[in-house]
Formats: C-alpha cells, sequence, structure tokens
C-alpha cells in the first residue's frame, strides 16, 4: 500500500509539474507615470506607461483613461509617449488598464490637479496682458514668449524727462539681476523707432530690449492695452515668472531686494 501511494504522488507531481509548465507567465504590472501631475490650465501633461510590467507586444493591451471625460486611447505599446491636454481646472484621475492575452488586468491610477489660471488684468496677482511687437532692431517680441524670466516692463519715451533719469537705475538692475533671469523690456511711447533707438544707443542702454509701436503715447495698441493715457509715465510692471504681476509704480521705487524675491 505505501508503494502504490508513493507511486501515485509521483505521479501527482509530474502531472502538476506539467500544468505548471502551461501556465501563463508572471501577470502584467501597469504603471502611470508623468513628468507634470499640476498646473494652470491649459495643462499638457505627458504620461509615461514604459515602467509597466510587460512587454510591448500584441498580447498585451492598454487602455488609458484621462479621467476628463475625454476619448480614451488604447494600443499595444507601452514605451510611445502620449500626451493629453486638461483644457479646464479640476482634479482628474488618470486610469491605466493593462490586459493580457489571457485576460488577467492590472490597474493603475494618477491624480491630475488642474488650477484655473489667473484672470487677466493690470493689477499686482493678475496675468498680464499678452502682446506682440516689434523691437527697434525689427525683431518680433510675444511677451507670454518670455515666461520663464522675472520680466521688468517699463512705459518710457526719449521725450519724456523723468523717463531719462530713470533709465540708469534700469540698467544697473539688470546689469545686476540678468544673469539670474532678469529681463528688462521698454515700451516706448516715441513717435518714431528712430528717437527711441537714437537715444538709447546715444547714452549706452543699448543691451535693454526696447518694442515700438506706431501710435505714440496715446495710440500705441501696447499704450492702450495697458491704459497708459490714464497713467503718468515712467510707468513699470515686474512680471514673475509665470507671467503674474507682482509690481506695479515707478520704476525709482523698485528696489533690488524686490527683484531678488522672484528669482
Amino acid at each position: 500500500m505505501r508503494t502504490l501511494r508513493t507511486g501515485l504522488c509521483g505521479v501527482l507531481a509530474v502531472a502538476v509539474g506539467l500544468m505548471a509548465g502551461c501556465l501563463p507567465g508572471a501577470e502584467p504590472t501597469a504603471v502611470l507615470s508623468a513628468a507634470t501631475t499640476y498646473g494652470e490650465a491649459p495643462l499638457a501633461v505627458g504620461f509615461d506607461l514604459s515602467l509597466s510590467g510587460a512587454a510591448a507586444s500584441d498580447a498585451i493591451r492598454f487602455v488609458l483613461d484621462f479621467g476628463d471625460g475625454s476619448v480614451m486611447m488604447d494600443g499595444v505599446d507601452l514605451r510611445a509617449p502620449i500626451e493629453h491636454v486638461y483644457a479646464t481646472g479640476g482634479t482628474y484621475v488618470a486610469r491605466l488598464v493593462l490586459t493580457d492575452e489571457y485576460g488577467r488586468r492590472s490597474e493603475a491610477y494618477l491624480p491630475i490637479t488642474v488650477s484655473q489660471p489667473p484672470p487677466t488684468g493690470l493689477a499686482v496677482g493678475m496675468l498680464a496682458p499678452d502682446f506682440e511687437a516689434s523691437t527697434i532692431y525689427g525683431e518680433s517680441l510675444l511677451l507670454s514668449d518670455t515666461r520663464g524670466s522675472v520680466v521688468l516692463l517699463d512705459f518710457w519715451g526719449a521725450w519724456c524727462a523723468p523717463c531719462r533719469r530713470s533709465l540708469p537705475h534700469l540698467q544697473q538692475l539688470y546689469d545686476t539681476y540678468g544673469d539670474d533671469g532678469l529681463l528688462v523690456v521698454l515700451v516706448s511711447t516715441d513717435p518714431t523707432v528712430v528717437e527711441s533707438r537714437d537715444y538709447l544707443e546715444a547714452n549706452g542702454f543699448g543691451d535693454l530690449v526696447c518694442v515700438w509701436a506706431a501710435g505714440g503715447k496715446l495710440a500705441s495698441p501696447i499704450v492702450e492695452l495697458y491704459q497708459m493715457a490714464d497713467q503718468g509715465i515712467p510707468r513699470t510692471f515686474v512680471l514673475d515668472r509665470q507671467g503674474l504681476i507682482r509690481y506695479v509704480g515707478h520704476p525709482k521705487h523698485l528696489s533690488g531686494e524686490a527683484i531678488e524675491t522672484l528669482l
């Protein structure tokens, strides 16, 4: 009896071993990550599926639900970059589902937090109105392209004596903090671009960026956008690296310490 029982156990062990060899391998493991998971709308998020524990093949499929009600994405290439733009503010949960050829699933989740951008306006804490203009040397400048730098936006004119007196202070700020990310952009209110260019070059301010638009101190589109007709010049706006206004006032009241806090 012992011999028979031992023999049966051996047969069963062999059978189990053969069955184990026929079983599929490890189950898929879903891993979902992104370099950016929060920010202001519209927020572009680049999703990375490549850390998922399954080879990209026809046997492994994925479905990525972005969590905002948009069309889900599906495919087989876990290494392909996937970018999605969240257009409005809110908290979303992206969900990745992997399914292998045996129907086994694995899921991963990633929360995405999107805030509404601040309103555009001319007060401290608001997003500075965007504009595109030509510099006095004919190059194009889009204000929103300067994000990432601290921008000192100064309205001036060669015709304006207080403006001329404030330029050395602006130049000193640029000399001190330019290498740390400060960009000085002068907005000319002169009748002609030649007047601005000649004055800046003749007085050693040629390395400051200066934009000019036709219309002078009253009708220039940038002057109208920033409502300079209702204000005296010189007038300075300091924008942080995200384009938010952090200072509005006369340039002579702007200290280096205030610039340092933004850098």
